[in-house]
């Protein structure tokens, strides 16, 4: 038996407030065209009525997407004001994993992001093996710019990536104790890594 539509808007919109600010959602529902759904929730946007109610009951959702700069901007018409350097490690698929923001803590905005991982002796690739650190992912969000653009209004190109990307170097050396960063990265952003 299927949820009504207002138990399942009020479940989702629970189930988001206890997402921690690491964490992406990225999809709530399944895009099913509505002629093709029997019973249950009336409508395409699940995600929009979930967070239209955590607005009526006073509670937020911390999620990455819901806090991206560029989400922000658009939605809720508001842009950073004081961006500061967050970090916030836990233990997650047995290691300790380190994300390492630039947010707007008053506002809760989110600039850029980078997750580092200390490897473990259990790790499955050899190359990982032995004093290495992991950075899983590193973006930086806003409208896209050219590469070779400079726009202040900007969060791109700005040097976030890089001051990111100095922290992870730093953790991994001094509190990780690895000799090596290995990066996982599109093809056309391996240069950027490379030192």
């Amino acid at each position: 038996k299927s949820y009504p539509p207002q138990v399942l808007v009020d479940l989702v919109a629970h189930i988001l407030s206890l997402v921690p600010p690491w964490t992406r959602v990225y999809r709530v529902q399944r895009d099913i065209p509505m002629p093709l759904v029997t019973s249950g929730v009336e409508y395409g946007n699940l995600r929009e009525h979930a967070l239209a109610r955590m607005k009526q009951l006073g509670v937020t959702c911390r999620d990455v997407r819901t806090r991206e700069v560029g989400i922000q901007e658009i939605h809720e018409k508001v842009k950073p004001d004081q961006v500061e350097l967050i970090r916030r490690d836990y233990f997650a698929n047995d290691g300790w994993e380190t994300f390492i923001s630039y947010e707007d803590a008053t506002q809760d905005i989110l600039i850029g992001l980078l997750r580092l991982r200390k490897c473990t002796e259990m790790v499955h690739r050899p190359e990982l093996k032995n004093g290495v650190s992991v950075v899983r992912e590193l973006h930086v969000y806003g409208t896209a710019i050219p590469v070779s653009a400079k726009d202040p209004t900007k969060f791109q190109h700005q040097g976030f990536g890089q001051l990111l990307m100095e922290e992870a170097e730093r953790i991994a050396k001094e509190e990780h104790g690895s000799f090596k960063i290995a990066v996982i990265s599109g093809v056309g952003t391996r240069q950027y890594y490379r030192k």
